[in-house]
């Protein structure tokens, strides 16, 4: 005869409690329940309109390349407005020389004398750089704008909006930014356009 065998299946209820318990054995904690992103839940929404209008097989048909359309053209979107508001960003970015600030300014310059040398140096750069701020000074001066460090030439643009002041900055964009040589043909230009925008007898 064999001797009964011991029952080692018996569950030890009170170890099972005290394991229960115990923090440390609390492992569903570690456990993060899958949550939609604003992406799914998106896409899930836009499935369900098509499905109602066309049925879901043109649903899953059309709904992929219209997201990339959509996609697409909300790219666009935001690529345009940033070309209408800040428009220098899309020109080249020409490496400042020594003598110019990093910042733009146009009080305690006597304009006069830095073009007349700009000019005797044939530096035509600089000199249309200093009949653009010249005339910032002056529109400045007449409270036609509200002239600040930080602004671009585009918000000073829609704050004066005439054509002629509209084309000289144009110029000084294309020449401080977008790395176009500027001559004595493009001082001229910016010349006549600020006689246009300011008086000479208006000026700083």
């Amino acid at each position: 005869m064999f001797p009964s065998a011991v029952d080692t299946l018996s569950c030890d209820t009170a170890q099972l409690h005290a394991w229960q318990s115990d923090a440390t054995c609390d492992y569903q904690r570690e456990l993060v329940a899958w949550q939609p992103s604003l992406w799914d839940w998106f896409t899930a929404q836009l499935n369900d309109i098509l499905s109602d209008i066309l049925g879901s097989k043109a649903a899953d048909a059309i709904g992929t390349p219209l997201l990339v359309g959509l996609g697409a053209a909300f790219l666009l979107f935001v690529v345009w407005f940033v070309y209408r508001t800040r428009p220098e960003l899309f020109l080249r970015n020409r490496r400042k020389t020594v003598e110019e600030p990093e910042v733009e300014t146009i009080y305690g310059v006597d304009f006069d004398a830095v073009i007349r040398q700009a000019v005797a140096n044939g530096d035509y750069r600089q000199a249309v750089r200093n009949v653009y701020l010249q005339t910032l000074r002056a529109l400045s001066d007449q409270s036609l704008i509200d002239w600040m460090p930080y602004k671009t030439p585009s918000q000073y643009v829609r704050e004066y909006g005439s054509d002629e002041f509209r084309q000289l900055t144009n110029h000084f964009l294309r020449v401080r930014y977008g790395n176009f040589e500027a001559t004595s043909s493009t001082y001229d230009s910016v010349c006549r356009l600020q006689s246009s925008v300011i008086p000479k007898e208006e000026r700083p």
